[in-house]
């Protein structure tokens, strides 16, 4: 993607006299969130006297592929760089330049002694140059790219810029985004903010499913841009739990000078945002002069929208204050943010059924009336970072955070939607039902009230039927219906609420340590870990007919503490992380070797005071009754401790000395594995047998790349194998009903293509693109979660294709940049960008009559009720069909023109953000399914079977099946104006 936002001057730097060309050193003058443009002003005057190749100037794009070693260094390079300058997405590192007013400025507002200044800068210098990187299939997407994200895209959609990269999401903002990375899952990646983690530690990437989709704890007017790397990051960037890759994210930081932003903008399906942002400058004073002068900035946003989709309104509000203090004259720094984000809104739990999207509309949706799902969310986060220069030779840092989240979730469906054995209902359209995510949705109701498995004195005694099978909100042709077919109604099983709350805090302590030159050898090491740790306590989930559903102890589902059961207990993860790395520099600074590796261990916890799946006490069973009934209910706990040892090695050689012909090409290969630990759901009472351990993925990538002042490229090739994949199958049916199985019994792998290309012929224009190709197979059959969204679970058949991973995708930009247009300082940049999305395979649903062959943890074959209550309703890839490829333009126009002469105004920036431009449809996502009903039980063997008389039939054997689709947004404008004093 091409750079965006520079003035010709942020591409020199400012000596006169001075030769442009390109600079040798890519890495020590990168830009970067939170750095000191003075101090490396001055630096790079001095590396302009010291080293020539230092000196030269590049008309390259600035913001790159940052070589993957730069996070935690020493904290000249944090805090010494300039302050970062909009740019491309690319793989490819290259030198960030320095803006000449920084050097013009660095001595004056520095007012330590000459000499001192020297030896400083000396120093920030020696230490920059031992910080030059090792490059990877890393991504860096800047401020521009988020501009151009638009309010309609979020911090997930952001990272489309990325080669390998797939997201998607239902509707406008932060409303339940999905990405997939090199064909893992979101779930399966990790997410840091500033180096800490953000992602769920106790569920995987975003979180389980259908918990905490509306907002998130960060957004994207809070950071200033984001690292994607791919598969298996260097040990000081990697993070916990992860096969997927890392995504880094930086925090946006104050500025040097005073400056207050008001800004509002107006768009597309009832889409209005307004906000501002107040920058103090360097606060001169009792904590710090010049460069030591502490800096704050201020900053809040609203955004409400109506939704693409009918009936998902939502509406977002983020709030950050953040501090910057340097000390020891620019080189030592602390930092402190707080972040405040809330989101509410309306979502799908699933796609909406074809025949009803044909008679009604692609966007339509269920009004309220007949079903919904509400989530009220809101998270804080406080982050305190500091790094502090001891020597020449060593720097040590420490970070702190402590982060909770909020999360309420509504559904509702009207009894009307349901009918006996999955028949029409007035809601039916082409013999598909709406579907939901409640009790009743599932089929599962009968498992409720008097003598039934989920009923028991002392714990839970919830009935709906008794309680609201005579209530207006209750039909009584419902009612009437149902007892006809002699099952229970959905009336009182049809709407529910429940809140879960989160903690996370933790630590990350680290030491840079670059040890003195011997034989022209260099070494740079790294040592840091993480303790942290989450908790979740369990919570009540509460039954009802209508919303809100009384939040009364007769209506909790949960067994809770004011029931004589006491629920209690809850989930909890703590992790123990540590890692070493070291930066090997050998013959003449060709050849790097960056050899390291990560021990993590976790201690992972779920217990329940009373809860069904666990274990009755002898008293509750020699209950009258328990004895005339089932009872299952009990306390429960599981806990597990793993450890995983983790090696990377990276290896790379730059062409520049042998051959000066191929001056700027490096090639390079990194091999690394990563370990995902199993979602503490895997804990839960419900689960057969022992947790299990932690997955593996073993990643092996090698490439090329290339970079001079004009072009850039970068191809590498990937191979990611995962070991020990997670296994998962829930019975739905049958004595075991509701009866879980995780396992390590699978294999997936990941291998593919991608190429990057960036042309530069002036500072005008500006050509980028990137492809990837990639290949996600299954190795072995096995029960699995089996879409990227991880809402279905089925079977996984081996030599499959993973689905909803598009094959191939492309990305290509043209930016047009013109400064001077209509008045002397303006600035118009206009962004054409269009994405190709290849096919991806869908997924449809098994009858449960279709015989796959064997099926690993399956007792009987097939004809047998095991295996069919094992394949009814199992979801796995469809050879046929699937998604077509499609291409999507965006737009993005932006012109910031300055303002003379009208009290404290500075500057208006317009900006048109067009998303879709054609208004081309597509789906996202779709797949075929049978929808959960009430079914009944077998009265004979079906032909050719056994055991099936008396046995319930799946809860997915009695419906017809039907295609479901999500479709992509359409043409979606936002104009928004901002004004700077």
């Amino acid at each position: 993607m091409a750079l965006y936002g520079e003035t010709p001057r942020q591409r020199t730097l400012a000596v006169p006299g001075q030769v442009r060309k390109r600079r040798r050193y890519p890495a020590f003058i990168e830009t970067r969130p939170g750095s000191r443009a003075l101090l490396l002003g001055a630096t790079a005057l001095i590396a302009a006297a010291a080293i020539p190749a230092l000196a030269a100037a590049q008309t390259a794009p600035v913001t790159t592929a940052t070589p993957p070693t730069h996070h935690h260094k020493s904290t000249a390079r944090h805090h010494a760089a300039a302050k970062p300058v909009a740019g491309a997405a690319h793989v490819v590192p290259a030198a960030a330049p320095v803006a000449a007013p920084a050097v013009a400025t660095t001595v004056a507002a520095n007012t330590a002694p000459p000499d001192q200044m020297e030896s400083i800068m000396i120093r920030a210098q020696r230490r920059l140059l031992r910080e030059q990187d090792s490059p990877s299939a890393v991504t860096e997407i800047g401020q521009t790219q988020i501009r151009m994200s638009g309010a309609a895209g979020n911090i997930v959609s952001l990272l489309r810029n990325a080669p390998s990269v797939y997201t998607y999401q239902q509707g406008i903002g932060n409303n339940e985004p999905v990405m997939s990375i090199r064909g893992t899952r979101g779930l399966e990646a990790a997410n840091t903010l500033d180096g800490m983690p953000m992602q769920d530690l106790l569920q995987g990437g975003s979180g389980a499913f259908l918990q905490n989709i509306i907002a998130a704890p960060f957004t994207q007017d809070q950071i200033s841009g984001v690292s994607v790397y791919p598969g298996v990051a260097y040990p000081d960037q990697s993070t916990f739990g992860t096969i997927g890759g890392t995504v880094a994210y930086h925090s946006l930081r104050p500025a040097d000078k005073f400056g207050v932003d008001v800004y509002g903008g107006v768009g597309s399906f009832g889409t209005w945002r307004e906000g501002f942002k107040v920058d103090s400058g360097q606060l001169d004073g009792a904590l710090g002069r010049g460069v030591d002068a502490p800096k704050v900035m201020v900053q809040y946003d609203n955004m409400q929208t109506k939704g693409f989709i009918d009936y998902t309104p939502a509406r977002y509000n983020s709030f950050e204050a953040a501090l910057d203090k340097p000390y020891d004259e620019g080189q030592s720094m602390f930092q402190a943010t707080v972040l405040y984000n809330t989101g509410s809104g309306l979502i799908t739990p699933e796609p909406i059924p074809m025949p009803y999207l044909q008679q009604n509309g692609n966007f339509s949706n269920y009004s309220p009336d007949q079903e919904y799902f509400r989530q009220n969310n809101d998270y804080f986060t406080l982050m305190l970072k500091n790094d502090t220069y001891i020597n020449d030779y060593i720097n040590v840092g420490l970070s702190g955070f402590y982060r909770y989240s909020n999360s309420t979730t509504e559904e509702y469906a009207n009894p009307a939607l349901f009918a006996p054995n999955g028949g029409d209902t007035p809601f039916t359209v082409g013999g598909a039902n709406p579907f939901n995510q409640t009790i009743a949705g599932f089929g599962e109701q009968g498992l409720y009230g008097y003598g039934n498995p989920a009923y028991q004195p002392g714990a839970v005694t919830y009935d709906g039927n008794a309680m609201y099978n005579n209530s207006p909100a209750c039909p009584a042709s419902v009612v009437a219906q149902w007892a006809a077919a002699g099952q229970t109604s959905p009336c009182g099983y049809n709407a529910y609420t429940q809140t879960l709350h989160t903690d996370t805090y933790g630590i990350q302590p680290r030491v840079s340590i670059l040890v003195p030159e011997f034989w022209g050898i260099r070494n740079t090491i790294h040592i840091g870990g993480l303790v942290a740790r989450e908790t979740q306590l369990n919570t009540p989930v509460y039954y009802g007919i209508t919303q809100p559903v009384p939040h009364d102890a007769i209506n909790d589902v949960a067994g809770a503490p004011n029931q004589g059961g006491g629920l209690g207990g809850g989930q909890q993860r703590t992790i123990f992380s540590g890692y070493l790395q070291d930066k090997i520099d050998l013959l003449h600074n060709t050849l790097h070797i960056t050899p390291g590796f990560t021990l993590q261990g976790t201690k992972t916890a779920y217990s329940t005071g009373y809860q069904v799946f666990g274990t009755p006490s002898a008293a509750t069973l020699a209950t009258p009754y328990c004895q005339a009934n089932t009872c299952n209910y009990g306390p429960f706990g599981n806990h597990k401790w793993d450890r995983e040892f983790l090696p990377f090695v990276n290896v790379t050689y730059d062409l520049d000395k042998i051959a000066p012909a191929l001056k700027g090409v490096s090639f390079y290969g990194s091999a690394g594995t990563s370990a995902l630990y199993a979602p503490t759901s895997d804990f839960s009472p419900s689960v057969i047998g022992s947790p299990p351990s932690a997955s593996i993925v073993h990643m092996y990538e090698g490439g090329v790349k290339y970079n001079t002042s004009h072009w850039l490229f970068s191809a590498d090739y990937y191979y990611q194998k995962v070991d020990r994949d997670f296994g998962f199958f829930q019975y739905q049916s049958g004595p075991q009903a509701g009866d879980a199985l995780y396992t390590n019994s699978g294999q997936r792998l990941m291998r593919g293509q991608e190429v990057t290309l960036m042309w530069r012929p002036n500072s005008t224009w500006t050509f980028s693109g990137n492809f990837s190709h990639n290949s996600a197979r299954y190795l072995k059959t096995y029960e699995a979660s089996v879409t990227v969204q991880e809402d279905q679970f089925g079977i996984a058949q081996r030599g499959s294709h993973v689905s909803g991973i598009p094959q191939w995708l492309a990305q290509f930009s043209v930016d047009y940049n013109k400064r001077n247009l209509l008045r002397r300082g303006d600035d118009l940049n206009v962004n054409l960008t269009g994405r190709y999305t290849g096919h991806q395979y869908t997924t449809y649903d098994l009858t449960g009559f279709q015989n796959i062959g064997p099926i690993p943890g399956t007792t009987g074959g097939y004809g047998t009720y095991d295996y069919y209550n094992t394949t009814a309703g199992a979801t796995t890839m469809d050879p046929n069909g699937g998604i077509a490829p499609f291409v999507i333009f965006n737009l993005d126009v932006n012109y910031a023109m300055p303002v003379h002469e009208l009290g404290p105004l500075k500057k208006v920036d317009f900006d048109l953000n067009v998303q879709n431009l054609f208004n081309t449809f597509y789906w996202q996502y779709k797949y075929r399914q049978i929808s959960p009903a009430s079914c009944g039980t077998f009265t004979s063997n079906p032909p050719g079977t056994t055991g099936f008389a008396g046995n319930a039939v799946s809860n997915y054997g009695c419906t017809p099946q039907f295609a479901d689709g999500l479709p992509g947004m359409p043409a979606t404008i936002m104009f928004t104006v901002r004004a700077s004093f």
